[in-house]
């Protein structure tokens, strides 16, 4: 991707903040950033902000999402650092792996996946609110699921956390328009290391047999004939983030191939 007077995306010299921005989606969406001049500040986990992950001219700053005082002091550093923010992309989230059945899930396992791919998306984006109202030109996007809208056996609880992400998102959205807009998109399976269990999860414990084990059937059922990768979902990201979605709020963009139509 290359700068372009037609650009979709956030304006050039804009000022977007990713949290999660270490994984497989995180690190392509910092990178198209970057080649589009939008400055950009990552939160993730300590142990995913590794040398191989970091990008020159990005500013990383560690957090723990399932913790309320470490999404209070990002924000409070985020503010140190910018007067405003344009856009805010939330990517945080892990599956339980292997996979059980809700049954099968402990009370706190499931608050802390909640705490990550929920709870942190409500902290974050209230906390940002501020900022984000001095922009002109605000978006908040929110990376959900297609489990939150046809759900596979034994991923109940993460499910369950994407819907709540939809619904959040939707309630955003209506609260704090016109001055911002807030949208999701909602991948299918992607090649990242999150089949593994997401960055910064320790993938020998949980590995990622469990999707290999029916990737060809998954596959199969795909019209497009393949898994996604990062960059077939940075570019709608960066449309909702930016000026081509200008009169869209309140919205999912479904990218899974075409394996479901909502």
């Amino acid at each position: 991707m290359t700068v372009s007077n037609n650009w979709l995306g956030p304006a050039e010299g804009s000022h977007m903040v990713v949290a999660g921005g270490c994984g497989g989606i995180g690190v392509e969406l910092v990178k198209q950033a970057l080649l589009n001049r939008i400055e950009v500040i990552v939160l993730d986990l300590p142990t995913s902000i590794t040398d191989e992950r970091k990008l020159p001219g990005v500013t990383y700053i560690g957090f723990d999402a399932g913790d309320e005082n470490s999404i209070k002091q990002a924000v409070q550093a985020v503010g140190k650092q910018w007067s405003r923010v344009d856009s805010f992309v939330f990517l945080c989230g892990y599956p339980i792996l292997p996979r059980r059945n809700l049954s099968e899930v402990s009370l706190k396992q499931w608050n802390d996946l909640i705490a990550v791919n929920l709870t942190s998306a409500y902290l974050l984006s209230t906390a940002l609110l501020p900022l984000l109202e001095q922009s002109t030109s605000a978006s908040i996007v929110t990376v959900a699921s297609s489990l939150g809208y046809q759900v596979m056996p034994g991923m109940g609880a993460y499910a369950t956390s994407k819907a709540g992400l939809v619904g959040l998102t939707k309630a955003l959205a209506m609260e704090n328009a016109p001055r911002i807009r807030v949208n999701a998109v909602a991948p299918g399976a992607v090649d990242t290391e999150f089949l593994a269990g997401g960055t910064g999860h320790d993938a020998a414990e949980t590995g990622r047999t469990w999707f290999d084990s029916m990737s060809d059937k998954y596959v199969a059922s795909i019209p497009l004939g393949r898994v996604a990768t990062p960059d077939d979902i940075t570019g709608p990201i960066f449309f909702l983030a930016g000026k081509g979605s200008c009169y869209m709020t309140g919205q999912v963009l479904h990218l899974n191939g075409g394996r479901m139509t909502p």
